[in-house]
Order: C-alpha cells, then sequence, then structure tokens
C-alpha cells in the first residue's frame, strides 16, 4: 500500500495548475502590500516613529543587522518588487521562489505591527511552495521535463497546505470550545458589537437578533471542527468548502478584515484537482476570450 502511495506521488503532479495559478494571487497579494506601504515607509520600516523594536526574524540566523535594510529600504522593497515580477512571469523558478519567500520573511521582520493571521498562514505556503513546481502554466520560461522526484515533491508540497488548513482551523475550534462566549454561543455578539469590527450599518442589528447571534456562533465552531474530517469526502467537500466561503466574506465585509479571508479562500483551491480546474477554466474561456494557453509547459 505505501508502495502505490510512494508511486502516486511520482507519477503525477496533481497540483500543477493550481500551483501555478496561486503563484500568480501570490504575487498580486505582495504587490498590493507594497504599494499600500509603500508611502508609510518612515513609519513602518525606519523607525522614526512607535515602531522601532523589531521581533526576532530570519536576519539574525545570519548575524546580520536588521539596521541595514532599514536605512537602505527603499532599495529593498525595489529589489522585492522585481523579484516578485520575475516570478509572476515564471522566471527564475523555484530559486526565484525561494528568494521572494526570503525577502517576505526580513519583510515581516521589519514591519512586523502590521502582519495578521494570513500573513502567517501565506509564509507558510510560499514555504511549502519552495518545493514544489508552480510554473508548468502562466510561465514565459521554458521548464524542464518533469522528473519524478518534482512531482512528488510537488504533491507533499500541496498535501502539506491541505493539512496545514486543516490543522489552524481543528486548532482555532480547540481553543474557541474552551472559551466561554463560544461554548454558550454569543461570541457573535460580542464580535458585531465592537466598534473595531463595526464594518456594515447591519451590525448593531445583527448582534441584537439572539437566532442570528446562536446560529453564527455554534456554525462558525462546528464549520471549524468537522472540516478536517469532511474535506476529504467527495459529497461534502462542495458543502463545506462553500459554508467556508460564506463564512470569510462574512468576516470581510461584517468585520473589515480582508486579506486574511481572501488568502483562507483561495487556498480553497487546493482541494481541487487539475482536471476540474482545466475544466472550469475552458468553460471561461467560451465567454470570455483568453490567450491563456492550458497546455503545461
Amino acid at each position: 500500500m505505501i508502495q502505490n502511495i510512494l508511486s502516486g506521488l511520482e507519477r503525477k503532479n496533481k497540483f500543477a495548475f493550481y500551483f501555478s495559478l496561486f503563484r500568480i494571487f501570490l504575487c498580486i497579494i505582495l504587490l498590493k502590500d507594497i504599494v499600500f506601504c509603500y508611502p508609510f515607509i518612515d513609519i513602518l520600516f525606519k523607525g522614526t516613529s512607535f515602531v522601532e523594536a523589531s521581533p526576532v526574524n530570519v536576519l539574525e540566523f545570519f548575524n546580520v543587522s536588521s539596521t541595514i535594510f532599514r536605512q537602505n529600504i527603499p532599495l529593498f522593497l525595489s529589489i522585492y518588487t522585481l523579484l516578485i515580477f520575475l516570478l509572476f512571469f515564471g522566471i527564475g523558478g523555484n530559486i526565484t521562489m525561494f528568494l521572494v519567500y526570503l525577502f517576505y520573511e526580513i519583510n515581516q521582520g521589519l514591519s512586523p505591527f502590521i502582519q495578521n493571521g494570513g500573513d502567517n498562514l501565506l509564509k507558510f505556503v510560499m514555504l511549502y511552495m519552495i518545493f514544489a513546481d508552480s510554473f508548468q502554466y502562466f510561465s514565459v520560461e521554458k521548464i524542464k521535463p518533469h522528473s519524478s522526484i518534482s512531482n512528488f515533491l510537488s504533491n507533499l508540497a500541496g498535501h502539506s497546505v491541505q493539512i496545514h488548513i486543516c490543522l489552524v482551523y481543528f486548532i482555532s475550534a480547540i481553543h474557541k470550545v474552551h472559551a466561554e462566549v463560544w461554548f454558550n454561543g454569543i461570541a457573535t455578539y460580542y464580535t458585531l458589537s465592537l466598534e473595531r469590527f463595526r464594518g456594515t450599518d447591519m451590525n448593531l442589528s445583527l448582534a441584537k437578533n439572539g437566532i442570528f447571534v446562536t446560529f453564527s456562533t455554534y456554525f462558525t465552531l462546528f464549520f471549524e471542527l468537522l472540516f478536517p474530517l469532511a474535506i476529504w469526502n467527495k459529497s461534502l467537500r462542495n458543502i463545506f468548502m462553500l459554508s467556508g466561503i460564506l463564512i470569510h466574506i462574512g468576516i470581510f465585509f461584517f468585520m473589515m478584515i480582508y486579506d486574511f479571508q481572501v488568502i483562507f479562500i483561495m487556498i480553497y483551491g487546493f482541494f481541487i484537482s487539475n482536471n476540474e480546474w482545466i475544466t472550469l477554466t475552458n468553460k471561461i474561456k467560451n465567454y470570455i476570450p483568453l490567450n491563456l494557453s492550458l497546455k503545461a509547459r
């Protein structure tokens, strides 16, 4: 049985299409962060305000002071941007992916106060992608023939992403079960009542609706508890993916937590097979003309 599993992992990259698509999404997210942060580099990176302390980061492993990067932050961000563009077009392969990950890690250490849970999850996905072949599609550079080792590492990376998000949900649910507000079914009330998370005019009205508060609290709790089991069942997968999308869209609008939710929703794509993605994309092409070849390089 073990031999059959290993042979299956070596035979074909089961995540070839979505790793390539997620690579594009990743680059857009990283570029967006740079554009949004650049006007505030003096505050966020140079330590000229309350943002002075930096936590332990990858620089310390190389005995390099972060001061060097803070003093030359425009140059650092310029090189970082160039690497992201190279990755976007699939130039440099996994070496570029590693360099982008390294710069992302350094960037997080230089501006720790603006990071969130979505950034931490994205960092792990990027780490897995260093070992994966995410350049078979949407890449301008000709890719070398795929080997059994490349397929094996890519499939391990893809399954690692799947298992990681299952662990995120399950551990989150375990902590929620031990929290009184979640156990008693009133967590949504306190969340929607906070001014910090008041994303719409409906928040206070929903917080006063006992049925909505109880249902949304327990629905979220049971969703996170059952997701690690149900997502592997084909008959339940679509239901749980749709439920997760609705939950994250709700958090997006009602709580104004943006990147976090988009990243989680995009990671669901790893539970959809290559054939399903290619079939879906071809259907979209029938309605929207796209000059994209869906043949692997």
